[in-house]
């Protein structure tokens, strides 16, 4: 069975068209059959403009960075119909907290070297108990060196023993900041391997996870009325090869 893998939270935004067939037909050359292009929150921001993508699933995501929790709650509310998936960025406890109680929040991204709070056994559990995946970023595995770079695989294998314990959702990511820092499955799940995921936890977070999260988002997005929904019909590509 090929599996689908989605590299969920890319975060730069292509100028033109070109430059967007250029990002679709390098991730599709990596392997992926989706990918999500994910925009902060503002009033800029243009949810489904990136979706003329036959034969690739190319998801719009909407990023909050907002450390007042009332307005990640508004924020949140606002931006969960109009984009596929929404991430929250956590920090401190009280944040992540709001972040995770947040109904339509489907992804929690905790930046690294949190000095308060962060990812505990509280938030992991709460996470876990209402479907909330936790975001393992592994470009910043790509970009540190020296002790940064040790310090970063130190608190992400802290953040997995929770994951696993609690059993959270995971998405591995590359995060990538430019065209140039993605990479394909197989590689992502050798960066993970660092931090102690194992190649089955690897293929899920970026496989059934993100499958899960986008039928789930697109089922409440497309819902009508009791027996009714509206379906979208999708192409899956063809000619793809398992990397493991």
């Amino acid at each position: 069975m090929v599996e689908a893998y989605y590299d969920l939270c890319i975060r730069f935004i292509p100028d033109d068209e070109a430059s967007i067939e250029k990002f679709i037909s390098l991730a599709k050359h990596f392997g992926f059959v989706g990918a999500g292009i994910t925009e902060v929150a503002n009033k800029g921001s243009t949810p489904c403009r990136y979706f003329n993508s036959s034969g690739f699933d190319l998801v719009h995501g909407i990023e909050i960075c907002e450390d007042n929790p009332s307005k990640l709650h508004s924020l949140a509310s606002r931006y969960s119909r109009k984009a596929n998936i929404v991430i929250a960025q956590g920090g401190a406890d009280k944040l992540n907290r709001s972040a995770i109680e947040t109904a339509e929040i489907d992804i929690l991204s905790l930046p690294l070297g949190i000095k308060e709070g962060g990812f505990d056994h509280v938030i992991a559990k709460a996470a876990a108990d209402r479907g909330i995946a936790l975001e393992f970023d592994v470009g910043t595995l790509i970009r540190y060196r020296g002790g940064k770079r040790v310090h970063a695989i130190s608190e992400l294998e802290q953040r997995l023993m929770l994951a696993r314990k609690f059993e959270v959702n995971m998405v591995l990511t590359s995060a990538a900041r430019s065209i140039y820092d993605m990479r394909g499955p197989r590689e992502l799940a050798a960066l993970a391997s660092l931090f102690g995921m194992t190649k089955e936890e690897a293929i899920k977070s970026m496989t059934a996870t993100p499958t899960t999260i986008l039928k789930r988002k697109r089922r409440s997005n497309n819902y009508i009325m009791d027996g009714v929904e509206l379906i979208e019909e999708q192409i899956c590509p063809e000619n793809q090869e398992e990397f493991c």
